[in-house]
């Protein structure tokens, strides 16, 4: 399942109806905003109950094009990372 912002927007203008789709859409973007500031202040945003999400510095590294198996340089690249909290991960597995 791909679950689109504007999914999360609607879910939240369902269970809320005061709040129009609009407001909800502008809620999404300031949890996303939000996420992405903790990103520039140390590397992570944590969600409490949820996970973390954290920003990872990698090497460029010797990788294989899969399609051609010929070989190629990755480049050195920033990416972020999801831990699990354990409610999340009981949630899951119960």
């Amino acid at each position: 399942m791909t679950l689109k912002k504007r999914d999360i927007a609607r879910a939240i203008h369902e269970a809320e109806p005061r709040i129009s789709l609009t407001e909800a859409i502008a809620f999404v973007d300031l949890i996303m905003d939000e996420l992405k500031h903790g990103f520039d202040e140390d590397g992570k945003a944590m969600v409490t109950n949820f996970g973390t999400f954290e920003v990872l510095d990698r090497a460029a590294r010797r990788g294989v094009n899969p399609s051609s198996r010929e070989r190629m340089l990755i480049p050195a690249h920033r990416a972020v990372t999801f831990h699990p909290a354990p409610a999340l991960l009981r949630a899951v597995n119960p």
